[in-house]
């Protein structure tokens, strides 16, 4: 079996994995205002992203574009959530 089956899905799902890392570090560091602050703007981008891959580029080159944007909303509010709970778990 081919170890590179979804190698199509790897940047997607690396920018996922991304986030979710850098979102829990900024999750530390910040004020849970300010990290409310964060991920709902970058949850706003994300969804402009959508609508924008939809409605303005469209077809698959606009269903690659959300499924990134999804990937980067995903990895924002698990890393949002894991920090905020190991924060309150730590202290």
């Amino acid at each position: 079996m081919n170890a590179f089956m979804l190698e199509g899905w790897t940047p997607i799902l690396l920018l996922g994995i991304l986030f979710i890392v850098g979102i829990y570090f900024v999750s530390r560091k910040v004020s849970r205002k300010a990290l409310y602050t964060v991920s709902f703007v970058l949850s706003l981008i994300c969804f402009g992203l959508v609508v924008f891959g939809l409605l303005v580029v469209g077809g698959w080159d606009g269903l690659g574009l959300g499924f990134v944007a999804i990937s980067v909303l995903l990895g924002t509010w698990i890393g949002a959530v894991i920090g905020i709970f190991s924060k309150n778990i730590s202290v």
